[in-house]
């Protein structure tokens, strides 16, 4: 099953996109509005002192040029002079700015002046400017045409991006942290106190809340009614089986022994039917208390081998566990009357813990169901018949085992087998305190 992405992860990466898309537009948009400007006033100002140095560096007597170098260096930063023999122009690049500068050349000198890229610490740009029929060798530092304005708003657009990236994370987890502790209250078992909100938390989640608990309180009240319901048809119909079992005694000795049979069958189904569904209404009450699991666990292991099954078990010495030790026993029951019914008298039973909650398992060794009937068979009146080889059983069994699963916190699961082949129903349940086990 594909694993899905948690609100926040959904929010914030949404955010985190659109703030970042909105500084790339903006980065862009000062590229375009603001240091591409920049850098042609500064390339255009750079052409013409290029242009000039070039020129009076020719116009200058060969005694007066040493002097004109010397200042010309210490003023504008600018060096003339043939560049060095390994420099190898034609494998050179420019600097965008050099792109830039080069243009300007092209429009004030009317040929094309390319602007080459040494590969030094500094950048060294390198152009040779054509005058009176010479070309005149000048480099300067790349700073030369950078200055500290575009650094400057790349370093305030990051720090702004940070910044939104920061408070955006604060604000989508103070907004959604009260949806976790929702979550977490529909996550607990059904009578479990509801957790309390971030005393900061926003109006709407304090009134889902509460329309949670009203309509839990509601939902248990009609369970209580429903279970009331059921005692009162117990009460109602015992009294008509009873006299129906009592007739069947004096029926007449000349009554078919097939009638006979028949009746005593289907009376006792029906007291048997009319008991497994009063134990759905009692698996929704629950009366917890500390025990050790195992030690229940022996119990119902001891009764299943007096019956004549074959009892496998890989337990720890002890378990502490809470819940309710009848309301476990019934289920312990009802998942082995589910083996002995259709896949024989040999189960498997394991206790253990993964990926931070309790497991145990009841695995028999029958032939299994098919895959699409596994989560039918723990509704009422389902039943594996056709897969399993079985006509018996009212298909409540199962059912009644994972309501009082549920009643007692534990989550009931079936799946099949392959090696050795079989069916198991796995009781899974949280571990909020790690329990000893020895």
């Amino acid at each position: 099953m594909k694993q899905r992405k948690s609100l926040f992860r959904q929010t914030a990466g949404t955010l985190a996109l659109g703030i970042i898309a909105l500084q790339i537009f903006s980065v862009l948009s000062i590229i375009a509005t603001v240091l591409y400007p920049l850098g042609q006033r500064s390339a255009e100002d750079l052409a013409g002192l290029l242009i000039m140095s070039a020129q009076t560096y020719q116009q200058l007597p060969v005694e007066q040029r040493t002097e004109f170098l010397r200042r010309v260096a210490r003023d504008n930063g600018i060096y003339i002079g043939p560049p060095p023999n390994d420099f190898n122009i034609s494998g050179s690049r420019s600097h965008l700015y050099g792109k830039i500068l080069s243009y300007v050349l092209h429009q004030r000198l009317g040929q094309n002046v390319p602007v080459f890229t040494a590969h030094d610490p500094k950048g060294t740009l390198w152009v040779a400017i054509p005058t009176q029929g010479k070309s005149v060798w000048m480099h300067f530092a790349r700073r030369r045409l950078t200055g500290t304005l575009p650094l400057g708003l790349l370093a305030i657009l990051g720090i702004s991006t940070l910044a939104l990236l920061v408070l955006t994370i604060i604000l989508v987890r103070r907004v959604l942290r009260p949806l976790a502790v929702l979550a977490d209250a529909l996550r607990r078992k059904w009578n479990a106190p509801l957790p309390a909100l971030p005393a900061n938390g926003a109006k709407e989640f304090y009134d889902l809340l509460d329309a949670f608990e009203r309509m839990r309180t509601r939902l248990q009240a009609m369970i209580d009614h429903q279970s009331l319901l059921l005692v009162g048809i117990s009460h109602d119909l015992r009294s008509p089986l009873t006299r129906i079992q009592m007739a069947l005694e004096f029926l007449p000795e000349d009554t078919p022994a097939e009638l006979r049979a028949g009746l005593a069958e289907d009376t006792e189904r029906m007291t048997d039917l009319l008991a497994q569904s009063l134990a759905i209404g009692r698996g929704s009450s629950a009366r917890i208390a500390d025990l050790d699991l195992v030690a229940l666990l022996a119990v119902t292991g001891e009764a299943f081998t007096r019956a004549g099954g074959d009892w496998q078990a890989k337990l720890p010495r002890r378990y502490p566990f809470r819940g309710d030790y009848e309301a476990l026993r019934r289920l312990f029951d009802n998942l082995l009357d589910n083996v002995r019914r259709y896949a024989g008298e040999r189960v498997e039973v394991t206790l253990r813990k993964k990926d931070g909650r309790g497991v145990l398992s009841f695995c028999d060794f029958g032939p299994g169901i098919p895959e699409d009937r596994v989560e039918a068979l723990l509704e009422p009146f389902s039943r594996g018949d056709s897969a399993r080889g079985h006509s018996e059983g009212s298909g409540l069994g199962l059912a009644i085992a994972r309501q009082i699963a549920e009643a007692q916190g534990l989550q009931l699961r079936l799946y099949n087998r392959r090696e050795p082949a079989g069916l198991c129903a796995e009781l899974s349940w949280e571990l909020r305190a790690e329990p000893r086990t020895r």
